[in-house]
């Protein structure tokens, strides 16, 4: 039998061409030896990179250690040979590596604060940071980063709390380093500033990549190669690393508030309270995720979707606008003494628009751009010059996006929080969409369902996708099955909050909220004495009744905090069990289904009540069913493994049958209930024949993307109004603006280089080669090999064979709308550069499709804004060009 599994392997070794890569297994005494070379082995690889980023970082190569060290970590999916270790299994020398993994993270964030990049860095320092409270170096690069953010009074605090925990769990007082840096962030030490060398530390500005003389956007000449340090650039804004700006069309939303004082006679009364304002527009916008951009006299505007995205950036700038309402309501003033000079009274007026702008930044980590330009600045500007005082006016589309969020007085008042009972109608398009494709996935998920309820145990069930991908709507079908059932499950559904760092146990509150059947509407005495009736029905005894009312008082609001900032392990482990026993008692009761969607939002304390829950739970019918995306994983890579009772499912996309039935079925249920009038002549008809590949394409298996691509096409006819753009010289339609956004952010969360690596990705086509990306970049020093590959870990890519390039590998798009989003987002002049260098690199290859070339001086044209007629030399390498060939593909991007 061994030496059966022997041959099967060595057969397959050479069917993967492991032998001719020096992979082999070789009969050695007293049995096999598997010999694999070392740079096929992550762990030498990983070793290498990080000795090298480690050498480059002590000789001050900051960028260069940046790029070896975050490669090095890149190679890590996961805990090392997990599969041993879920068993039991633990080596020192697993220990070991770890800990040497979480040196060479620190030694990046070292490599990138030098590198200015700190309000990059601040999200990923604070998530870690909490999980790794008595970690003294990384506490110290956070402290750092966010005192460079200008943020001090958090900084202090994170040295506290260090503190705390080092005294608590250790007995030990932090180290010398962290105290110094404490002493030198309370007096402001001019050391802590960012200082870059320019003796280690010189940025070079690279020549362009040579173009055809016919080029109309080029320089006449080429500039020679200069390097000059970073501190002597001082003509205009920062530049990015690379000697350049870095500009780019984007989404966003725009919060302008203006101050309008009465009697305001006195200048250091109205310097008060202008300061006032400036604070509470800078902590409130800051708070939602806003940058303040900029602010002249008393008017103050702040930017929502820079540097990143976020698909709820209309309703975080409502947030936002709604908190400075609130913060400056009009007071009645007390009738002055005729000795005291009274301050002026205040109001604000408060407008909120979403659009799109073209954003500039210098240095890349820069959070505010140098400069944004759009017509929704001046739509912002006119909403804002007739909004009366203390009252908010939003734009017709940030209106109509946030509508299920607020209240509104009017169309376009946005006058508080929508507030509501969860349930499992997840949505109203439920009502409207077919249920398609998951058939087996409802029958995994019932049977677990039936196995809780007659068993009596626990389980946890994962669900992961992409937004749009049908998590909650699979939800929906498995309690719309068990609704139809003689016992039916008790649901309750919860929702992780994007701003749960206000209410860091929002989703638990929610759950027991619906447990007592509380609501926002009953009072405070209504509220205690529900919950007093509940827990004397489930206490067995006074003791635990009164642990029991102290832990949970908490949650609804009606005695401190959930988690008290001093509490500690043991403390902790009490609130854990309480809420855990309180839920296992209600599911005695009868079988209970807890559903929290969106967990990849949740803060460590709800994630480990989450992994707690499961495994502590009593014999009782209680199913969990969390719904994330899969950045879940990449923050908790244990997750669910290693679980009795749990259960990850991925959702895959429909395939293309599946899409185009839903299509189909779509329009013809909107057709049906009338509920939009048809589509415009021209448009894309609801047959089969009408949508066509094309557009079943487009949507990629995501089913929200299918919805919202059927309702764009009947709110154009009706209003006239298009969704996102998709770049000139498409033929196909805009993209809904919900789907533009949702991949928007997705890009968004990419390291910089990977995200222009994929943009000029785009601008070659479906298909693209690492030699073809290279040729299109101006920075030279960007690995775009590595780059790609890292896209396809993401799975924005997946690799192919392609044998008639050099190299034998080529990369494909996984998603269609994922190409247009990133080749939309560059400026016309940024694509008419890049066109025309995909063309140069075109005509050095030996053999080249002639469409193609001919393609890309067509677009390049087109984005340049000159038609071939206009242009006589470009008119003449397109003509020469196209000539080529009898019918050039009618396409709308090269593919």
């Amino acid at each position: 039998m061994v030496q059966n599994a022997a041959s099967g392997l060595r057969r397959l070794i050479a069917e993967h061409g492991g032998s001719r890569k020096g992979t082999e297994l070789i009969t050695r005494s007293p049995g096999y030896l598997l010999s694999v070379p070392e740079d096929s082995i992550d762990l030498y690889a990983f070793q290498r990179l990080s000795k090298q980023g480690r050498a480059e970082l002590a000789a001050g190569s900051w960028e260069s250690a940046a790029v070896s060290l975050r490669e090095a970590l890149a190679l890590w999916r996961g805990p090392v040979l997990s599969d041993l270790a879920e068993t039991g299994i633990n080596w020192p020398d697993l220990s070991a590596l770890e800990s040497t993994r979480r040196a060479v993270v620190e030694d990046l964030y070292e490599a990138e604060l030098c590198l200015g990049r700190h309000h990059e860095l601040v999200g990923e320092l604070e998530a870690i940071v909490d999980a790794e409270p008595d970690r003294e170096r990384l506490c110290g690069q956070l402290m750092l980063a966010l005192y460079r953010c200008g943020r001090q009074r958090e900084a202090l605090m994170v040295y506290h709390r260090t503190r705390k925990v080092l005294r608590t769990e250790f007995g030990l007082e932090p180290g010398r380093a962290l105290q110094d840096l404490e002493h030198k962030i309370l007096n402001h030490h001019p050391s802590l500033a960012l200082d870059r060398p320019a003796a280690t530390v010189p940025v070079p500005v690279p020549v362009p990549v040579p173009v055809p003389a016919t080029n109309p956007a080029a320089p006449s000449a080429a500039p020679e190669p200069v390097t000059r340090p970073a501190a002597a650039a001082s003509d205009g804004p920062p530049r990015t690393p690379a000697g350049r700006y870095r500009t780019e069309r984007k989404w966003v939303s725009v919060l302008m508030v203006r101050a309008r004082l009465t009697a305001a006679d006195d200048p250091e009364h109205v310097n008060q309270a202008l300061k006032a304002v400036t604070t509470a527009v800078t902590e409130e916008g800051g708070r939602f995720g806003g940058v303040l951009q900029g602010r002249m006299g008393a008017q103050w505007w702040v930017l929502f979707g820079a540097p990143r995205t976020r698909e709820d950036d209309p309703e975080r700038a409502t947030r936002a606008a709604l908190a400075l309402r609130d913060r400056f309501r009009p007071q009645p003033a007390p009738a002055p003494a005729d000795d005291t000079d009274q301050p002026p009274a205040l109001s604000l007026q408060v407008a909120v628009a979403t659009g799109e702008v073209m954003m500039t930044y210098g240095a890349t980590g820069d959070a505010r751009p140098a400069d944004v330009i759009g017509g929704v600045l001046d739509t912002c500007q006119r909403l804002l010059d007739r909004v009366p005082a203390g009252r908010i006016r939003v734009c017709d589309h940030t209106s109509r996006v946030t509508r299920d969020a607020f209240e509104f007085a009017d169309a376009n008042e946005p006058i508080g929080e929508r507030r509501g009972t969860p349930s499992p109608e997840f949505s109203d398009a439920f009502t409207l969409s077919p249920f398609i494709g998951r058939d087996a996935e409802l029958d995994t998920l019932n049977r677990i369902l039936r196995t809780i309820q007659y068993q009596h145990q626990p389980h946890l069930v994962t669900l992961l996708g992409e937004p749009g991908i049908g998590k909650s709507r699979l939800i929906h079908e498995l309690a719309t099955s068990d609704a139809r059932t003689a016992e039916p499950a008790r649901w309750l559904v919860s929702r992780v909050s994007p701003f749960g760092w206000e209410t860091p146990l929002g989703a638990l509150s929610e759950m027991v909220r619906g447990l007592l059947g509380i609501t926002d509407s009953h009072p405070v005495a209504v509220t205690e004495r529900m919950l007093t009736d509940t827990v004397d029905r489930l206490a067995d005894s006074e003791d635990e009744r009164a642990v029991m009312l102290h832990r949970l008082r908490p949650l609804l609001g009606l005695q401190g905090n959930p988690v008290p900032a001093d509490c500690g392990p043991e403390a902790m482990a009490e609130c854990f069990a309480v809420w855990c026993k309180f839920l296992e008692e209600i599911a005695a009761e009868r079988p209970l289904v807890v559903v929290l969607e969106d967990l990849h939002l949740a803060n460590d304390t709800l994630l480990d009540f989450v992994g707690y829950l499961t495994d502590h739970v009593g014999a009782v019918p209680i199913l969990v069913i969390a719904t994330a995306r899969p950045e879940l994983l990449r923050a908790r890579p244990y997750w669910g493994g290693g679980k009795r009772n749990a259960t990850t499912i991925t959702l895959a996309p429909l395939s293309q049958e599946e899409s185009g039935l839903l299509l189909n079925e779509l329009a013809t249920r909107y057709r049906e209930r009338e509920r939009l009038p048809a589509p415009p002549p021209g448009s894309c008809s609801a047959g089969p024949d009408g949508f066509g590949a094309a557009l079943v394409r487009q949507i990629g298996g995501n089913p929200l993307f299918a919805w919202e691509f059927i309702r764009m096409y009947h709110d154009c006819a009706r209003t006239g109004e298009t969704g996102a753009p998709v770049g000139p010289g498409s033929s196909r339609p805009p993209l809904p603006q919900s789907v533009y956004t949702v991949i928007a952010a997705r890009l968004d969360r990419l390291a910089p280089e990977e995200k222009e690596v994929l943009s000029d990705a785009a601008v070659f086509g479906n298909k693209v080669w690492a030699d073809a990306v290279a040729a299109l970049r101006e920075d030279e020093s960007t690995d775009v090999a590595a780059c790609l590959r890292r896209l396809e870990r993401l799975e924005l890519l997946h690799r192919v064979r392609d044998s008639s390039m050099p190299g034998g590998v080529a990369y494909l798009f996984r998603h269609e709308l994922v190409r247009e989003v990133a080749y939309s987002q560059l400026p016309r002049a940024v694509r008419a550069a890049k066109h025309l260098r995909a063309a140069a690199w075109l005509e050095s290859m030996p053999s080249h499709r002639a469409d193609l070339l001919a393609l890309h001086y067509e677009l390049a044209a087109d984005a340049s804004g000159h038609s071939r007629a206009d242009d006589e030399r470009l008119s003449v390498r397109y003509v020469q060009r196209s000539q080529r060939f009898a019918q050039p593909a009618p396409l709308a991007i090269p593919t």
